[in-house]
């Protein structure tokens, strides 16, 4: 068995126990027991999502994704979970363990009927036919549209610089997060420089072994934008307090000197001056 097959089966295994989590936490729920339950079962969709993407199974991702932003949306307490809604999430939980199921299945059941009738696998273009298909490359005329076709220079832009402040809460580690962990894959977007905040830390005799009393904060150069950054937070969006700024961001005197500076001098001079009375 490769490295890639044996993490496979032990994602699946994993979904397993994040299903019997759900299970619980759902009918938990439901009865308006247990304690942080609405984080179990967001946390449970939530690994089950990330793994999914990181094995492609992207039906399995897409739905997790889905059902974990209702999930969200009742943590944060932007939605009120009634009967009604507590029946949706046991009928999305039933779809999202067929999903497991059949995303488990699918390799070996293909294999099983590829073995069982050799070649039966959908039949893929010829090079010749894909040659046919393929457009010819030649310029399509446009001039009976009375159409010139120019040429267009799309620069790519650069990076953009955020700044962003990352104070755990003590629930991440509770949760078994690691500030570390997420500190890296957000230097891993692009390049950036890391600031340690520790003014909150007590003296010794106050030190409260669970408690959280440490600040980042990240310089980060990167061309992916902030909802990349925001979606490695995603897993713990709840745990924590962050702040993410986009450091490039025009301020209102760039605007003004921007709307000002093509002006007339006359009219710059007038709205300066309105401006100044205003």
């Amino acid at each position: 068995m490769d490295a890639i097959t044996e993490i496979r089966l032990t994602f699946f295994e994993e979904c397993d126990e994040q299903l019997a989590l759900l299970d619980r936490g759902l009918a938990d729920l439901a009865a308006g027991t247990g304690e942080d339950t609405i984080g179990i079962v967001y946390r449970a969709v939530h690994s089950i999502k990330g793994g999914a993407a990181s094995f492609d199974l992207h039906e399995l991702s897409r739905f997790a994704k889905m059902f974990e932003g209702v999930l969200g949306e009742i943590r944060a307490e932007r939605l009120v979970a009634n009967a009604q809604t507590h029946e949706l999430l046991a009928r999305a939980r039933s779809v999202l363990g067929y999903l497991v199921e059949v995303a488990r299945s699918r390799d070996s059941i293909f294999a099983e009927l590829r073995d069982l009738v050799p070649g039966a696998e959908a039949e893929t273009a010829t090079p010749e036919a894909a040659a046919e298909d393929a457009p010819s490359g030649e310029p399509l005329d446009l001039s009976e549209f009375g159409f010139t076709p120019v040429s267009v220079d799309f620069e790519e832009e650069g990076p953009s610089r955020y700044g962003i402040v990352f104070r755990p809460r003590p629930e991440l580690y509770a949760n078994a997060n690691e500030s570390a962990r997420l500190i890296r894959e957000v230097l891993s977007l692009g390049d950036g420089e890391v600031a340690l905040d520790a003014d909150e830390v007590p003296l010794l005799d106050a030190l409260e072994a669970e408690g959280a009393y440490l600040t980042w904060t990240i310089t980060l150069s990167t061309q992916r934008g902030e909802s990349a950054i925001r979606e490695i937070f995603d897993f713990a969006e709840f745990d924590c307090d962050l702040d993410i700024t986009c450091l490039d961001a025009p301020t209102a005197d760039d605007v003004d000197d921007e709307v000002t500076g093509d002006l007339d001098p006359e009219v710059a001079a007038l709205f300066a001056r309105l401006q100044a009375e205003a």
